[in-house]
């Protein structure tokens, strides 16, 4: 048997014997490990473990730049995500934090919040106090206060937490607030940009600028981003 077969199989038993036999870092026609093979069929966590036990290699990529740990975020994996962590994975990419695991779990917090040792990563469950003084920054009418309430936060968590929630139709100034703020976060720079839409600012003439009232403050927020934002893996900003 070859390793995609004994990866639908879900048979335990076949991996053990697999392994004194088969190639364990053995490479598909995808570029896919044996170990990911295991994570995108659903194998059994015993079966995953009895390759981590050989020192299958946890931080190779498939030909998509997926590495194990992203195929086991993609297909929530939790059980095999405690495995590799337990065992050493590579949490941090050479290419930044928007191409880690950590990243590629966001939107299932309580997975991300497992890969909080990657580098640059933010805590996105909030206790029920800090919900509420985001929820107090985002509810608040007027954008001078707001941009006040800003300022006074602490934490690059809290700060997070209000640029993903904010209404980008509402004033640029608590954003702007937000971006000049010492404790925020590079992927949360990287977030407003994307938010905002700063190239769409950036490549505006003066006058198209100005047609808005808000122009002018978004138009700033964008350049700021260009500056804080400089190893934006797109080039974009």
């Amino acid at each position: 048997m070859n390793w995609l077969e004994i990866s639908k199989s879900k048979d335990v038993e076949q991996v053990c014997a697999a392994i004194h036999s088969l190639d364990i870092n053995e490479r598909d026609e995808r570029g896919r490990t044996p170990l990911m093979l295991f994570l995108t069929y659903r194998m059994p966590a015993e079966a995953i473990k009895c390759l981590l036990e050989q020192q299958a290699d946890m931080d190779a990529e498939d030909k998509l730049g997926d590495t194990a740990l992203k195929k086991a975020v993609k297909f929530k994996q939790v059980e095999a995500i405690r495995l590799m962590l337990e065992y050493g994975v590579k949490l941090d990419s050479t290419y930044g934090i928007q191409a880690t695991a950590w990243n590629a779990a966001r939107r299932d917090p309580a997975i991300a919040d497992m890969l909080l040792g990657t580098t640059g990563s933010v805590r996105l469950r909030l206790t029920q106090a800090e919900q509420a003084i985001v929820d107090e920054v985002l509810y608040e009418e007027s954008s001078e206060r707001a941009a006040a309430k800003i300022r006074d936060l602490d934490s690059a968590v809290l700060l997070h937490a209000v640029v993903d929630g904010y209404n980008w139709d509402d004033s640029p100034e608590p954003m702007l607030a937000a971006c000049e703020h010492p404790a925020c976060a590079e992927i949360t720079l990287l977030d407003m940009a994307e938010l905002l839409d700063a190239d769409y600012w950036l490549e505006m003439d003066e006058d198209e600028v100005n047609q808005s009232e808000d122009g002018p403050g978004y138009r700033r927020l964008a350049e700021l981003l260009r500056v804080k934002c400089p190893t934006n893996p797109s080039n974009e900003l």
